[in-house]
Parts: C-alpha cells; structure tokens; sequence
C-alpha cells in the first residue's frame, strides 16, 4: 500500500461527534466536527503535521487533553464543593506530588469507610511560587456539612480567604484534612458550568511540563465518576449551526440540551 493510500485509511474526514453533557438543568450538547478524524486502529506519522519540535506538541497536545477531560468530568458530576487543599510540610512531604496523590487517595478511602460515605474528587495539583511545593484545586462531592465547620471572622487564615468571610461569603474548614496533611478551604458550587471553566485555567504549560518531568498527571480523579455519553459519531449536516470555537482542525458548537434538539441533531447525521 503506498503513503497516500495509508493516509486516506489513517484518517476519515469531515466527522462530527455528538456527546451529551451534564444531567438536569445543566445538560448540553457538544457538537465537535473534525477536519479529520483518526481512524481506530490506524498509526501513521507523518512529518507533514508535525509543527514545532515534538516536545512542545507533545506538550500541547497533553494541555488541549486535559483541559477537555478536566471540563468533561466536572461539568458531567454533581459536584457539592469547590476545594482547596494544601500540604503542611511538618505533616507530608509537599514536593513530592505522586506520594501525595497515593496518601490522599488511601486516605479518602479509610475516610469513607469510616464513616460510611462515599466521597468522590477531581483535583488539579498548582505548584506554589516556590516552583517546588504543590497544592490542588478541584471538586468533592458526598462529603456532608456536618463534616464541616465553617470560618469566622478572626479564625486563623490567609488574606485571600479572610476578606471573603468578611464579605460574608459561605467557607468552610475540613478539620479532618487539616489534620492529616494542612491547611484547606470548601465553598459551596453556586453555577456549576462556570466553576467547570474555571478549573481548567490551572492547566498550563508549566503544570503540563513539571508533571512530564517527575512523571506525574496533570489531574486526579476518584472511580466511578460520570463522562460524556457519546450519542453520534459520522458525517453530520451542519446547516446553520453556528460553531461556539473553530480553528484549523475543527468546530465546536454548545447548545443548551432538549430532548426535542437532539432528535433534530441526529436525524442530520448522513
């Protein structure tokens, strides 16, 4: 078989893929359609798409990843909590961020079973401006209030999370975690959609490069947790769609989920 005809079979071109986001009030429908798609099965490298060095499309390719998979999971769980958590280095080594991840896991676990709950997480891991120690942002939910005890006004802090209780704002303190590993903060989700953004801008190219270094991820997650549920992958008539982003490579449109919408969607798949 020669280059071309590899290529043709590589790739099918011009797909859309239709996924369903999210349950009740905050369900959506993501169109992606895909300049081309790479078949199943199917390597071929190519030096024709390679831009840049490998490295830093690696790098790229990595952060595009984890942005998508780290919006997909919080926007398709209920998540309870915005959390914090950092690492008290008289209590764990707050360098070492895969032995953090393993305790805290292996913690969680001993923490559900205990107390007969089943807590889930998705967690970002930040470096401090050390460039050495780490912390993480990310979701919890199953975790009950009364596990929580709530800040006031003179409670022991960092600025940040002062002048928000002094502006009134709802945190909480999770005693259990400030025990084992230091100091935390949880504030209830108000809109679930844009806290799922927000989380993703702690994704970055030096997260993405420190993580490849030490052989670590650029997010963790408990089992079990919801995923977009792919409904329709092939050539699609876009007709007026309108995409919500587009590049080179492809087109995404959002649209706010009606069972009425997503008949009509799919009946545009050739």
């Amino acid at each position: 078989m020669n280059v071309q005809k590899l290529k043709d079979k590589a790739y099918n071109y011009d797909q859309t893929l239709l996924k369903v986001f999210g349950e009740g009030e905050n369900k959506k429908i993501k169109l992606i359609r895909m300049n081309y798609l790479k078949t199943s099965g199917i390597v071929f490298d190519d030096i024709e798409y390679v831009r840049g060095t490998v490295n830093e499309n690696k790098i790229n390719e990595s952060i595009l990843r984890s942005k998508s998979k780290i919006f997909e999971l919080a926007f398709c769980n209920s998540w309870d909590w915005f959390f914090t958590g950092t690492i008290n280095p008289n209590k764990q080594d707050r360098t070492d961020l895969e032995l953090f991840h393993k305790q805290l896991t292996q913690w969680l676990r001993n923490y559900n079973r205990n107390h007969n709950l089943n807590i889930k997480f998705l967690f970002v891991p930040e470096r401090h401006k050390d460039g050495k120690s780490w912390h993480v942002h990310g979701f919890i939910y199953g975790l009950p209030v009364e596990h929580l005890t709530q800040f006031q006004v003179g409670d022991k802090m960092g600025k940040g999370l002062a002048d928000k209780v002094l502006n009134g704002d709802i945190v909480y303190n999770w005693e259990a975690y400030f025990n084992r590993f230091g100091f935390c903060d949880l504030e209830p989700i108000r809109n679930h959609e844009a806290v799922s953004k927000y989380v993703t801008k702690y994704i970055n190219k030096e997260l993405a490069s420190s993580v490849t270094e030490l052989n670590a991820h650029t997010y963790y997650h408990s089992r079990g947790l919801r995923f977009a549920e792919l409904k329709k992958r092939g050539s699609m008539n876009w007709g007026n769609i309108e995409p919500t982003y587009e590049n080179e490579y492809c087109s995404v449109c959002w649209l706010d989920y009606t069972e009425e919408l997503f008949d009509k969607l799919s009946n545009q798949f050739i």
